[in-house]
């Protein structure tokens, strides 16, 4: 919020201060003011009675902290949509290949966080590979997302669509490990 632009715009005012020719701020010893100090040296919690706060710190120790205070945040942006901003790391789309009754299957889930329609995915390779498809909820009490059954091993074909209908690099899909025979 207001405190993060805040604390953003008093370190990237500190470098351009100090720039050539300059009597601006010394890199080694940021002045810091009341905001600085609650933002990014005072810790949550109590505070000690007699404990004494530093009022000068190296710029590179206030950036530190900074990244330190931070929240992981990733953007999802398709050509045509509002882009998706979410707290944490993306979530990678993961392929699994099963068997269950005699019948291979595979798996698909994840494709939410690359906004990406599960009944879209499952329609498409329906009739491209001809196989039955499925869009199953995941397990969970509060889940939303959804995964995708595909009758048959279907990986590369999986792959290959991703790639070739949504520009997904291999590096977001997490494919099953193949089984070492000992």
């Amino acid at each position: 919020g207001a405190l993060a632009t805040a604390v953003a715009a008093a370190l990237a005012e500190a470098p351009a201060a100090s720039g050539a020719g300059s009597s601006g701020v010394d890199e080694s010893a940021v002045p810091i003011d009341e905001m600085l100090l609650e933002a990014l040296v005072k810790v949550a919690g109590g505070v000690k009675k007699g404990t004494t706060f530093p009022s000068h710190l190296p710029l590179s120790d206030l950036r530190e902290r900074l990244v330190e205070r931070m929240s992981a945040f990733h953007r999802v942006t398709v050509e045509g949509e509002a882009p998706l901003f979410k707290k944490g790391a993306l979530k990678l789309i993961h392929i699994h290949l099963k068997r269950a009754a005699g019948h291979n299957k595979t798996h698909i889930s994840g494709l939410e966080s690359f906004l990406i329609s599960p009944d879209a995915v499952a329609q498409a390779l329906k009739v491209k590979l001809g196989c039955t498809t499925a869009v199953l909820k995941l397990p969970g009490n509060n889940v939303k997302e959804q995964e995708v059954l595909l009758q048959g091993h279907c990986l590369n074909e999986v792959v290959d669509y991703l790639r070739d209908a949504y520009c997904i690099d291999k590096k977001w899909v997490v494919l099953p490990t193949p089984k070492k025979s000992g």
